[in-house]
């Protein structure tokens, strides 16, 4: 009896424990599907929190919003993609292989129809992709894809990982990621992240920014570890797989090794003095000939210090390098794929993640698991056989020609396991990469759109601290170049055109809804994008996405009461790890004359992302108009600290400078920041006010002008036009902006003031 009441009784106190954090709604759902009654139909969507089980909230990544019929319809055939960012499409999952897969299938066997749900999320590994296997084999899957690898280091419990130990025993994780899936588990995990100095080290996404100091030897004992993990994991996903009946497609992960250097490189342990000083001089004097273009001494240089420390990848970088401009193919590639595997920032699958790839492959063909080499299949369209920009956004993720040829290399093993019921009925031939583009509206904006995406991504670390950087560069500047040069061959029209018949051909998909109306947002079409972007949120209203971009829309024209209730349902349903809509939210608060309230929404966005630029200029800005005018240069100076050099930086120094009386200067400073920021209203009110003060009230209306097309809700900006007008001698113009200021601030005294001069009768003379 004693022993069973050590044993009931804490039972008993955990399980009323649980049962109680559940009854009070405590924590969070764990599975990736989660039911959904959506137009009186019953789907499965992606949970939003899936990722909370493994990252602390601020730094999960949400899985791509999607739904999927609770039951699958007849006719239907459903494949998995399971997979990290490359799978997911990032930098825009609406372009990823996973769509260009959709598209060749449902065209060349037009009667059957085809699902590719795509379960791919930014930032897992196979820690991750385990349990949301086991959870995929009970939702009548026909094929699963698999393509991972990249993140298995720098992942959760990866060899280099920021997020929680390095490495620890494979029970020890599975143990961990079980208990969470209990409330109690989740409220320990909370407990932990509130007080544990390591998990305060990152309060925010910070992207590979945040894996910098992070760095692995080539045989580090936590990257050998990290390996055998991998290995294990995978095996468990192939049995989940058999277990359900479902065939597989193994995939290995490509990589861009040609235009994309390693981004650290480290020495072999143990390097005498003496070698390493040897080593240096030859490094150096290879750098040099190599910049002259002596390849051929530059590669003789390299090759010794190799042999001193072949672990360096920088130096077999190079000698890839010196060996492709010798036009020795074979030899570069063999050095640019050990540079990568010795890369000390291990974010790319290394050789020998593929080899377990391969062998697991190997060892299941008779369970129904098939092999497919990406970075064969890929090497076929690429120069010399050696992956690089022409099909790479950058490290690892695919451009649209590369996803639409890894589409294409999975499409033809599939073919060999669709059913003869679907094959006897085969339209065609596989599609081409254009009609393909036509179906997902790959128009020449939203190329110009992605590239400009990762031009930015590109000037950020950890890429800028890659060797060959301003090669890769230049290669994107040529990129641009000749997408800007195609948009004078398209126009408008036609790319809203290409929107329009995509979507007569699929009204259901929510992705080409969200982008015209992006599309339409550019071009000035408010109204038509606000039409757009409903129908987007319509098909998903689960998704906090649509119902934040609803929210920015409707401030363009004004409604921002129907905004702020967007916003306000999109943190309802992502919490307060949408600094995003708190900031918004505080904006509209702020222009509503509620400065209370409107600071607490920047400090929770603060809170939620400390390195949230523009909740600091809010925030400022909402100081400045309060008369605190220390506080708000405060919040100025950090922002500019966040963003050195860039508009914040300039914005702070333009109202340091005009604090001091020095205004013809910061004028300048205004007008310096704006062209690289022309949304940046605080900026051109600030001017605005300036330019009033300097006389020039011409250039200062059509500040304050903009101000308003930004921000409609801006009762000052109103105002301050209003009396311009006045004084330039239209008063129908300037009585209807002092009408608008009424509305926005019904207590303000000196509009209603205003309206009633302007109002009153005019006394005639004699």
């Amino acid at each position: 009896m004693r022993v069973g009441a050590m044993v009931v009784v804490p039972l008993l106190a955990l399980s009323t424990l649980e049962l109680s954090l559940r009854l009070a709604g405590y924590g969070y759902p764990t599975d990736f599907f989660l039911p959904a009654r959506i137009e009186g139909r019953d789907f499965y969507v992606s949970n939003p929190k899936f990722g909370y089980r493994f990252f602390p909230p601020a730094l999960a990544r949400p899985p791509q919003p999607l739904r999927m019929p609770a039951q699958k319809p007849p006719g239907t055939y459903r494949i998995f993609l399971f997979g990290e960012s490359a799978a997911y499409g990032d930098p825009d999952p609406s372009y990823g292989v996973g769509r260009y897969l959709q598209v060749l299938l449902q065209e060349r066997y037009p009667e059957t129809q085809f699902e590719v749900v795509c379960v791919a999320v930014t930032a897992i590994n196979s820690h991750v992709i385990l349990p949301l296997a086991r959870e995929c084999a009970h939702h009548q899957g026909d094929l699963w894809i698999i393509y991972m690898g990249n993140n298995e280091m720098i992942g959760p419990f990866g060899g280099a990982t920021v997020l929680n130990s390095r490495a620890p025993s494979l029970g020890l994780i599975r143990a961990s990621i079980a208990a969470k899936k209990t409330k109690i588990g989740q409220l320990m995990d909370a407990l932990v992240q509130r007080y544990s100095t390591k998990a305060k080290t990152f309060k925010s996404w910070g992207g590979f920014k945040m894996l910098i100091k992070n760095r692995l030897s080539y045989d580090d004992p936590n990257r050998l570890r990290t390996y055998e993990r991998f290995g294990k994991n995978l095996e468990d996903i192939l049995h989940a797989g058999h277990q359900a009946g479902v065939p597989i497609i193994l995939s290995t992960v490509a990589s861009n090794f040609k235009d994309c250097g390693p981004f650290a490189s480290l020495h072999g342990a143990g390097m005498r003095p003496d070698l390493q000083a040897t080593w240096e001089t030859l490094y150096q004097q290879g750098i040099a000939l190599e910049g002259a273009g002596s390849y051929h001494q530059a590669l003789d240089l390299y090759s010794q210090a190799a042999v001193i420390d072949p672990q360096y990848a920088d130096v077999q970088f190079r000698m890839g390098t010196c060996h492709l401009a010798l036009t020795n193919a074979a030899a570069a590639r063999r050095d640019f794929e050990l540079a990568r595997d010795c890369d000390a920032m291990d974010i790319r699958t290394d050789s020998r993640l593929i080899q377990i790839t391969k062998d697991a492959a190997l060892r299941h063909a008779r369970d129904g698991v098939y092999l497919l080499d990406s970075t064969e299949v890929l090497s076929k369209h690429s120069p010399s056989g050696i992956l690089g920009c022409e099909l790479f956004f950058e490290h690892v993720h695919l451009n649209f020609e590369g996803n639409y040829l890894l589409a294409r290399a999975y499409a033809d093993q599939i073919v060999n396991l669709l059913p003869p019921s679907v094959t006897e009925r085969s339209k065609s031939d596989w599609v081409s990469a254009d009609l393909c583009d036509r179906r997902l509206a790959v128009t020449v904006w939203d190329r110009l759109r992605i590239w400009k995406m990762i031009s930015t991504r590109l000037q950020e670390q950890p890429f800028i601290d890659e060797s060959d950087h301003a090669t890769l560069m230049k290669l994107h500047e040529t990129e641009l170049n000749e997408i800007n040069a195609r948009m004078n061959l398209q126009s408008p029209e036609q790319a809203r055109d290409m929107y329009q018949q995509a979507l007569a051909l699929a009204p259901e998909d929510n992705l080409l809804h969200a982008n015209f109306a992006q599309f339409l947002e550019a071009g000035g079409f408010i109204a038509e994008a606000i039409d757009q972007a409903q129908l987007a949120h319509q098909l998903l209203p689960q998704a906090s996405g649509p119902y934040f971009y609803l929210g920015t829309l409707l401030i363009r024209t004004g409604r921002t009461g129907e905004a702020a209730d967007y916003f306000s349902r999109a943190i309802a349903l992502h919490g307060d790890y949408y600094p995003q809509a708190l900031n918004e939210l505080g904006s509209i608060l702020a222009n509503r004359q509620e400065p209370a309230k409107a600071k607490t929404f920047y400090v929770r966005a603060l809170r939620a992302d400390p390195d949230y630029v523009d909740a600091y200029l809010n925030l400022g800005f909402l100081e400045q108009s309060q008369g605190n005018l220390n506080q708000a240069l405060a919040c100025y100076r950090q922002a500019a600290q966040l963003q050195p050099h860039g508009p914040p930086d300039f914005f702070s120094q333009a109202v340091a400078l005009a604090s001091h009386g020095r205004h013809g200067e910061a004028i300048e400073y205004f007008r310096t920041l704006l062209p690289y920021a022309p949304e940046f209203w605080q900026a051109r009110y600030l001017l605005g006010v300036e330019l009033t003060g300097q006389g020039n009230l011409e250039d200062a209306r059509a500040q304050f002008a903009e101000v308003i097309r930004y921000r409609p809700d801006y009762a000052p900006a109103h105002m301050d036009l209003a009396v311009i007008l006045a004084r330039q001698g239209k008063p129908d113009q300037a009585l209807e902006e002092f009408r608008t200021v009424f509305r926005l601030d019904p207590g303000n005294t000196l509009a209603r003031q205003q309206i009633e001069n302007l109002q009153a009768p005019k006394s005639h003379s004699g």
